[in-house]
């Protein structure tokens, strides 16, 4: 499916209950394996409400502060700009009609207790003009998983007030523009659903130009090809940064941020399943997927908050990937009251030359390593 995306800032929905297992130790550089001592198992991983946030040793939870430096680190890095700074896409205000409500929102939902609505692919943005059914996933009325979604009526489990990126915006009041992410995270299942381009018009039903649907048991990733709610085909919900898991002092994950969509070039690398098409095919742009990290020579000021040396921990330890065309140096988060003041003025000082591209050839060429699986073998 072509996507269009737009840099948008979310805010955090609250009711989210963390409870992170403990994860490996890397066991250094490498040069012919990617080992770990104490492997994760598949139950090793984050949780949201007693949910896994995929299994422990899908790539997303894994370290990669090991793995080699991309040979093309550096253009990468030029490309997207040395000089520009981080910037935390994500905000403090929660209430969905604020001007300044800025992230990634997440609800959770039971969804064997209510009657899932039906949704329409529809939008009366003209730029959406192909047909996003076939890489999308939805429901059927008892509730079972339909992929692709190309026939019979589309149901999905938002409950009656959800929580959208950007507020809830009706058709009938405004031209509907921009992502509108609605990301579900059905408890009874732990199943976790995500939309994009989402509006409720007059009508009443919800119109979406884009659903995929992801088992947090598995690693699976989406068909070849196949976009999600971001351009890449990942899930949303485990990459976003959460205020709740970065007071603790630890986040075990890896991120997502965008840059320009011209600087993506026109490909897609492991995890990614799909492209943008407004880049160049040269060398010195990355793809989409491409996975960075923040350097192990970066010291992390001792007198920073704990949530902002939680973020930069991960960013040494699990990285971030490109998850979608956007502004420069983008990293999406949910939205919360209990963000503090000091990780904009800090985290947001960093450099893109802080950063380096990570060769995650290192996993792709191990014995085992399955294309369509998010497991590091």
């Amino acid at each position: 499916m072509k996507r269009m995306a737009l840099a948008v800032l979310c805010a955090a929905c609250g009711g989210s209950g963390n409870g992170d297992a403990d994860a490996p130790d890397f066991n250094g550089p490498i040069v012919d394996a990617y080992e770990f001592h104490d492997a994760p198992g598949p139950n090793d991983s984050p949780l949201i409400a007693g949910c896994p946030i995929l299994p422990g040793n899908h790539v997303f939870n894994m370290p990669v502060d090991g793995l080699p430096v991309h040979p093309n680190s550096a253009a990468f890095i030029t490309t997207i700009s040395s000089t520009t700074k981080l910037h935390l896409d994500l905000g403090q205000t929660v209430d969905p009609q604020a001007n300044d409500f800025y992230g990634i929102p997440f609800n959770i939902v039971h969804g064997n207790s209510f009657t899932w609505p039906s949704v329409v692919f529809a939008s009366a943005d003209p730029d959406l003009n192909w047909d996003p059914k076939p890489e999308s996933d939805c429901g059927s009325s008892a509730r079972a998983v339909v992929s692709p979604c190309t026939g019979g009526t589309a149901y999905l489990p938002i409950p009656s007030v959800p929580i959208v990126e950007g507020g809830t915006i009706s058709a009938a009041n405004q031209q509907p523009y921009g992502d509108h992410h609605i990301v579900l995270l059905d408890v009874d299942t732990c199943r976790l659903w995500e939309t994009y381009h989402s509006y409720k018009p007059a009508s009443g039903t919800w119109n979406i130009y884009g659903s995929a649907q992801f088992d947090l048991h598995s690693n699976a990733l989406r068909p070849v090809d196949w976009s999600s709610a971001d351009a890449a085909g990942f899930p949303i919900l485990p990459l976003l940064l959460r205020a709740d898991e970065a007071s603790t002092g630890t986040i075990k994950h890896a991120l997502r941020f965008t840059i320009a969509s011209n600087h993506i070039r026109p490909t897609y690398v492991w995890p990614a399943r799909h492209i943008t098409t407004n880049g160049m095919d040269i060398a010195a742009q990355p793809p989409m997927g491409q996975l960075f990290r923040l350097k192990a020579s970066f010291v992390i000021p001792a007198n920073y908050s704990t949530q902002s040396k939680a973020i930069l921990q991960a960013m040494k330890t699990y990285g971030m990937y490109i998850a979608d065309g956007g502004s420069n140096w983008y990293v999406t988060g949910a939205p919360s009251a209990d963000w503090d003041d000091s990780v904009f003025s800090q985290v947001q000082s960093v450099p893109g030359s802080a950063f380096e591209a990570v060769d995650i050839s290192a996993i792709t060429s191990r014995p085992g390593f399955d294309a369509n699986s998010g497991h590091v073998p």
